[in-house]
């Protein structure tokens, strides 16, 4: 039996990356080994976000689920972690001294979602989506789209029946920070599993790279949500990073750059999004494709015909 100490001072994560290389000594340890994980939120007027726990909340329900025993070290209080269920996920008691709010399409807390919660789910991260003020309805469009086919894409090609998404609004950053991620098989397994020759034969590497292409898939989609996030990613001049296995594909202004190193077991997907550049739909959908009224239906769900908020 094996024991791992890993220590997260919350303060110096400014990136998945450096995250989910704090986990990477992790992954052949089995059933009755241990990791002790000391999460520090100690430093003075510290900020965190919700991506980056679900990184951690991930990893923790992985490890578990694989028999190793995880035991948590909380240094300090964040009520914010608390407030988006990052402590009672973890299963970690934290006393709150705030009043609980309704997020009221502010945020999405860290949630696990399957086949039987994912359309609600999708519902109320379109909610968020509709609510915010001084976005473009174009933006509010694709955003509901990418967010959707993302999701879907752990259920269908991730080998799991589950997976982890959070969202965060900044109105003051103009910005939207989501996250989605699974534990299944990775990109490359899954595209191999398809059994098609062009797959065989190719890298992890190549995997993420070929992905975001239109057209590329297992055999289980049209291998178009992630092509098109990709397309509104660049043309909102957001970031994108699509996380598997060994490798991290980092999408920006400056283009595409893929790294090696640390391990995830399965897919992060993880998007800052601007709400103040807009993007034109038909410069990514198929032509007469049917995303504003799919957009509108939502709305006019909730809402009624007038959308009317108030």
């Amino acid at each position: 039996m094996s024991v791992n100490t890993i220590k997260i001072e919350l303060e110096k994560i400014d990136n998945h990356w450096a995250l989910v290389s704090l986990f990477d000594g992790v992954h052949e340890l089995q059933t009755h080994d241990t990791v002790n994980l000391i999460l520090d939120f100690s430093a003075q007027n510290l900020f965190v976000h919700a991506d980056h726990l679900l990184v951690i909340v991930s990893m923790v329900h992985h490890l578990r689920h694989r028999g190793v025993t995880v035991g948590i070290q909380v240094v300090g209080q964040n009520d914010y972690a608390s407030r988006v269920n990052f402590f009672r996920l973890l299963d970690v008691p934290y006393e709150e001294s705030f009043v609980r709010r309704k997020a009221s399409g502010k945020f999405i807390e860290l949630f696990r979602f399957d086949n039987n919660l994912i359309y609600r789910l999708q519902d109320d991260l379109t909610m968020i989506i509709h609510q915010l003020g001084n976005v473009a309805l174009e933006v509010k469009q694709l955003m509901f789209y990418c967010l959707n086919e993302i999701m879907d894409n752990v259920l269908v090609h991730s080998g799991q029946d589950f997976g982890w998404v959070a969202a965060q609004v900044f109105p003051s950053r103009r910005e939207i920070r989501l996250i989605i991620c699974d534990n299944g098989v990775g990109v490359l397994e899954s595209l191999q599993s398809s059994g098609l020759k062009e797959f065989l034969n190719i890298t992890e590497r190549q995997a993420l790279e070929m992905s975001i292409q239109r057209g590329i898939t297992s055999g289980k989609g049209l291998g178009f949500g992630l092509y098109a996030t990709s397309q509104f990613i660049t043309q909102n001049r957001g970031e994108m990073l699509l996380y598997s296995g060994n490798h991290c594909l980092e999408l920006d202004r400056s283009g595409i750059v893929i790294h090696d190193g640390a391990t995830w077991p399965g897919t992060v997907v993880a998007l800052r999004i601007r709400t103040d550049i807009v993007v034109d739909y038909k410069t990514i959908m198929p032509p007469n494709h049917t995303l504003p009224d799919d957009y509108q239906l939502i709305i006019d769900k909730y809402f009624g015909e007038d959308n009317e908020l108030w």
